[in-house]
């Protein structure tokens, strides 16, 4: 909510931003076809080591998306340096619980996870593409109920910010309305 207070809005950062936030929602969807709603929980859970689909490009694809659409946001949200206050904290915030995760499926799958992490970069895809093979387990049907609460609250963000970009921009904007 301190962006959005604090935010300073122009047409260039929605230029910017809406594709990553589009980019990171899609990669969102994709990689809950593939892992499903577990990660709604608070308990680190996993039933199996997922490296299908996009955990072949990447071993944390939905910390990647989050990333992205954070990233979209604060481009549209145009204050560099809060953003640049905010775009650290979820780098260090991401960092502490891709290592709790990683250590988790590491015990859990040990043989499996240490050939997985040799040939999977850890966040950003370096270009290789394992193709293992699997299939998604969850429809996109699922992937996009178990995504309501995120698209409402993006939805919010989204609909402040471009109130913020219109009043900013409005040729009016600080003089005084003709009576």
């Amino acid at each position: 909510m301190a962006l959005v207070k604090n935010s300073r809005p122009r047409y260039f950062g929605w230029v910017v931003g809406l594709p990553l936030i589009v980019l990171g929602e899609t990669l969102r969807l994709w990689a809950l076809t593939y892992i499903g709603p577990t990660t709604r929980t608070r308990t680190i859970c996993a039933d199996r080591l997922v490296k299908g689909g996009p955990y072949s490009l990447t071993r944390n694809p939905l910390y990647l998306a989050n990333f992205l659409k954070v990233l979209g946001i604060l481009f549209i949200g145009g204050n560099r340096p809060l953003g640049g206050f905010i775009l650290a904290f979820y780098s260090i915030e991401f960092a502490s619980l891709i290592a709790y995760e990683e250590g988790f499926l590491a015990e859990k799958f040990p043989e499996a996870h240490r050939d997985y992490v040799a040939r999977v970069p850890a966040f950003f895809p370096d270009g290789r593409y394992e193709g293992f093979d699997e299939t998604p387990v969850y429809s996109i049907s699922e992937a996009v109920a178990s995504e309501k609460r995120t698209f409402s609250s993006t939805g919010i963000i989204l609909a402040i910010l471009g109130m913020k970009t219109l009043w900013a921009n409005l040729p009016f904007r600080g003089e005084q309305l003709p009576a």
